[in-house]
């Protein structure tokens, strides 16, 4: 009896010492441990030029170029943060990454802030598909929609939400605790407003912020209609489809997945502006015709009409929807030489 209630001891204060030299249970998941060596690299790419907030953490809104100073709207928020902020994120970002990209997590019409792919790929998807339809005499018809604000008014619980769909170990899950009670404040000359509390958003200039805004637009609806294509760069959303058919057909199909799209934006409350929206028919001809045709059925997004236009400018390349096949040629080039300078850097 005695030897059993000191063996039973003996376990209990094993057990105790165990228990007061972890700080957490194992984890189940299979990241990789944060080493000395890492944080190291990563304190000496810090840029130490770049100045905290007021509290070494706070954040200010800056003026956008080419908008009137005077409105409150032509200000983004800018987040600054300390340098232990900063080393915290990329740590948090290295492992996020090799969840959501390591594992092919996100959707394949994303082509921003993924390995091996860039901007001009994505203009290269878009116009060797008008290129490719010139060629067969087919018409293309484009939706660029204009999102307003995508980083600052993305809905944390619903971020939350998608991190969990997309089976993010717990661990990670800390981001919300990162995201919350964050606070910022205007600065005018050398006067600075009272601080205010952030909502919504990811923090912009945050290395984080890409990648969480990938995992949350991650789930987008890709149109279920025949033939109807998603391009996606960050924030920029395009649809676009193909038709010999000149009937109104040519803009059904189109319209039915913008409709999908719409509720899915207003689900998660995302913001489009149906206004600095476009659509444009993409015609072969061999006679440049500078009209826009009346007779195009109206798109509509959650019943605004979605102008329809002869030029648009996506992704820094100028796209018009009176293009020859030898515009679309040089067009290609150009992109085709983007992309293999940044493969080069890269």
């Amino acid at each position: 009896m005695l030897s059993r209630f000191l063996r039973t001891t003996s376990l209990i204060s094993v057990a105790s010492r165990k228990r007061f030299s972890k700080t957490s249970l194992e984890p189940k998941d299979d990241l990789a441990p944060v080493s000395l060596s890492e944080v190291q690299t990563l304190v000496k790419s810090l840029n130490t030029r770049k100045a905290p907030g007021l509290d070494g953490g706070g954040g200010y809104r800056h003026p956008q170029a080419r908008k009137p100073r005077d409105l409150p709207a032509s200000y983004r928020p800018i987040s600054l943060l300390s340098g232990l902020g900063k080393l915290f994120e990329k740590i948090l970002k290295t492992r996020l990454s090799d969840h959501l990209l390591g594992k092919g997590l996100i959707i394949d019409e994303q082509f921003g802030f993924r390995p091996a792919h860039s901007c001009p790929q994505q203009v290269l998807r878009l116009v060797e598909y008008v290129s490719e339809g010139f060629e067969t005499e087919r018409s293309t018809v484009v939706v660029f929609f204009d999102v307003a604000k995508a980083f600052d008014r993305v809905w944390h619980a619903g971020l939350i939400y998608k991190l969990y769909s997309l089976q993010v170990p717990d661990r990670l899950i800390t981001i919300q605790n990162y995201l919350a009670n964050r606070h910022f404040t205007f600065r005018h000359e050398r006067t600075h407003s009272t601080k205010r509390l952030i909502r919504a958003g990811v923090p912009q200039g945050s290395t984080l912020s890409p990648l969480l805004y990938s995992a949350y637009t991650n789930d987008v609806p890709r149109p279920s209609s025949s033939g109807v294509q998603l391009a996606l760069f960050a924030d920029d959303t395009a649809l676009f489809y193909g038709n010999r058919n000149r009937s109104t057909r040519f803009t059904l199909l189109p319209q039915r997945a913008i409709d999908e799209l719409g509720q899915w934006f207003r689900k998660w409350r995302i913001e489009v502006n149906p206004d600095k929206s476009a659509a444009i028919q993409f015609k072969y001809g061999k006679i440049r015709v500078d009209s826009l045709s009346t007779k195009t059925p109206n798109l509509k997004m959650l019943d605004a009409i979605i102008p329809w236009q002869r030029n648009y400018k996506y992704l820094g390349v100028t796209l018009d929807k009176i293009y020859t096949s030898e515009i679309i040629s040089s067009v290609l080039d150009c992109t085709f030489l983007q992309s293999k300078a940044r493969g080069r850097a890269r």
